[in-house]
């Protein structure tokens, strides 16, 4: 069962490396901004890589304390829901 909150806790800090390395990218080479994730994605691609992030540590979280199954998907779900709105919280104000 941990490769149910595993893995997908894997791919989002898998991916976020690569978001912040596109960031880097794009806010230091001339003529790279087209590169951006905040562009290309926007609100829709921080809202999924927030969710698989907080999905997988909550989960995963409850899963080693032990919770019954049910419970510990239900938690990962607050995690996901979590973790999105400190996202819409801390993100790019609109217009950025």
């Amino acid at each position: 069962m941990t490769a149910l909150f595993g893995i997908p806790l894997l791919v989002g800090f898998l991916f976020m490396l690569a978001w912040i390395a596109a960031t880097a990218v794009a806010a230091t080479v001339d003529g790279w901004q087209g590169v951006d994730p905040e562009r290309r994605f926007g609100k829709a691609g921080r809202f999924s890589l927030a969710a698989l992030i907080g999905f997988g540590m909550a989960g995963i979280s409850s899963l080693y304390g032990g919770w019954p199954l049910a419970l510990t998907v239900v938690a990962g779900g607050g995690g996901a829901v979590g973790l999105v709105a400190v996202s819409i919280w801390l993100g790019p104000e609109p217009g950025d």
